[in-house]
């Protein structure tokens, strides 16, 4: 499943993300590098999914 990510919030270290396919989705990662694992992690916790099913292009 292809997801776009969003930096919605970036602040102190911290970098607030949202995805457009799945709007119930917030997370949070520490570094732009940690994006598509932190948005992996949460779509695969939000949709019953495993992580690699999920491909993730960050859009800033």
């Amino acid at each position: 499943m292809k997801l776009t990510g969003h930096i919605k919030r970036a602040a102190d270290g911290s970098l607030d993300l949202e995805v457009s396919e799945l709007p119930e989705l917030v997370a949070h990662a520490g570094s732009f590098e940690g994006i598509s694992a932190v948005i992996s992690a949460a779509a695969a916790r939000l949709t019953g999914l495993p992580e690699t099913d999920f491909e993730i292009e960050v859009r800033f």
